[in-house]
Parts: structure tokens; C-alpha cells; sequence
């Protein structure tokens, strides 16, 4: 069965006015997500959640975090996400795998891995008692195996043409019997398009043989239509998948 083949799972009954499946609000007069990748029948990921919105202050702090190495922020971050997996603990409680959006570091990529570092804050500040399958050991679940183009300040058909062409083929999942079968929660600092998240999905999927994998991020980047509709008209570079991607469990309940 192909990639394109296969209708997309939509997540949850999200709020009215909100996406069903990246929970970014619907403006205007839209009826559907202004995102093409969330009514793709070739997407990998089942829904993501996200914290925040990226703008103000939160985007100042991410961006001296993320950019200038200001690791002071990793705490806070954390702690945002240890919140939201709080806040949320109804979509999280099914996750056997809760991992890091993969990041290369070293030349050509970033001087820390700091999502990894903002998963195990979160690791360390959920509520006492609460046990989350995080993945902080020595090896991540899933890791990035050469620097690739930062997708920041692309426009959508070229953060698409990046993903599929550069990153796809940088993504490796060393042990599959850590992934094979299970549902994955990939923790990102921004959820922008999806693109990201999509390339890390089918990786476990394909490589990894994941039952379902959904996401979450610290933040949503506010939406520019610009080039969306270019982007959703290129051909996908689809492959056909061992097997079925698994559709068959109840979409849970996004509601907070």
C-alpha cells in the first residue's frame, strides 16, 4: 500500500474553530486548516499539540536558546512541556516512547542537541509519582545522522523540497526493537508546518515499524500562507510502505 494511498488520521476532536489536526485556530471565514500537510493523504503523524504560540517574549527566549546557546532556558522549557504533558495527560498516557525531534550536532549542525536537553528537563519536572516512558538514554530512539538546511525562514515549497530531498535520507533509527510496534510522542521546540515532524514519523514508521506516532512541540509558528498552495501541488516522492500504517485506534479526544 502506498504512502498515497492511504487516507490521513486526523486527531481529535479539537475545539470548534481549531484544526483537528495541528490545533491551529481557524481565521476568517476558513472551514479547513490553511496547512496543506494536514489534509495530506501522504502525512506520517497522526496530530501534534503544542504549548504556545511562537510570538513575543516566548519566541525571544527560544530564539537566544536555540540560536545563541543561552542553555539557561532549557529549565523553563521543560517545564513548559512537562506542563502541557500535564494539562494533556489523557493523549499522553497511551505513548510508550516519548522522544526528541532528532538534531545533528557537531560540524555543520548545532553545538548542543537542545530539544534532547528540553526532554530531559521535562523528564525531570513532571508531577511526583508520574511516570512517562521518556527516552533520555545514551542512544535516542531515533537520531540525525548529517547536518541538513535549517527549514527557518523558508517558504513552504522549499521547506517541503528540503525535508523530502535532505532530511529524509539523514534520519536513522538505530534499534528497532525500541520502536517496532509501539506509539511515539516526538517532542519539537516548533511545530511549524509539519515537515519536520512528517519526515521523523515516516522514518519510524518505515525504519522503525512504529504503530503510530503523533507529536508535541513547546510552540506553534503563526501560519503565513505564503507558497502553501505551490508546496501542496508538488508530487510527493511516495514509496511503498511494508505495511499498512496503522489508522486503526480510536482518535483520542485533543480537547483539553
Amino acid at each position: 500500500m502506498s504512502e498515497t494511498a492511504r487516507p490521513p488520521a486526523a486527531g481529535p476532536g479539537a475545539e470548534a474553530g481549531r484544526c483537528r489536526v495541528c490545533e491551529r485556530s481557524l481565521t476568517g471565514n476558513r472551514a479547513c486548516c490553511p496547512n496543506p500537510l494536514c489534509a495530506s493523504a501522504s502525512r506520517w503523524f497522526r496530530w501534534n499539540i503544542s504549548a504556545a504560540e511562537r510570538s513575543g517574549p516566548l519566541e525571544a527566549a527560544l530564539n537566544a536558546y536555540k540560536y545563541r546557546g543561552v542553555r539557561e532556558w532549557a529549565p523553563v522549557f521543560g517545564g513548559m512541556l512537562a506542563g502541557l504533558m500535564e494539562r494533556r495527560r489523557h493523549l499522553v498516557e497511551p505513548f510508550d516512547l516519548i522522544t526528541a525531534s532528532p538534531t545533528f550536532v557537531g560540524q555543520g549542525g548545532r553545538d548542543f542537541d537542545h530539544i534532547r536537553l528540553m526532554l530531559v528537563e521535562a523528564a525531570g519536572q513532571v508531577p511526583c509519582g508520574r511516570v512517562w516512558p521518556f527516552d533520555t538514554g545514551p542512544v535516542p530512539a531515533i537520531v540525525k545522522t548529517r547536518p541538513t538546511p535549517r527549514l527557518a525562514w523558508l517558504d513552504h515549497r522549499q521547506r517541503r523540497r528540503v525535508a523530502e530531498e535532505q532530511l529524509r535520507p539523514a534520519l536513522d533509527v538505530p534499534d528497532r526493537s525500541r520502536t517496532a510496534g509501539r506509539r511515539i510522542l516526538v517532542v519539537d521546540d516548533v511545530f511549524t508546518d509539519g515537515r519536520t515532524l512528517d519526515e521523523v514519523a515516516r522514518a519510524l514508521h518505515l525504519q522503525g515499524g512504529a504503530r503510530q506516532v503523533c507529536g508535541l512541540a513547546l510552540c506553534r509558528q503563526p501560519w503565513r500562507d505564503r507558497a502553501a498552495a505551490t508546496a501542496a501541488a508538488l508530487p510527493s516522492r511516495a514509496v511503498a510502505a511494508p505495511f499498512p500504517r496503522p489508522l486503526d485506534a480510536p482518535a483520542p479526544d485533543l480537547a483539553s
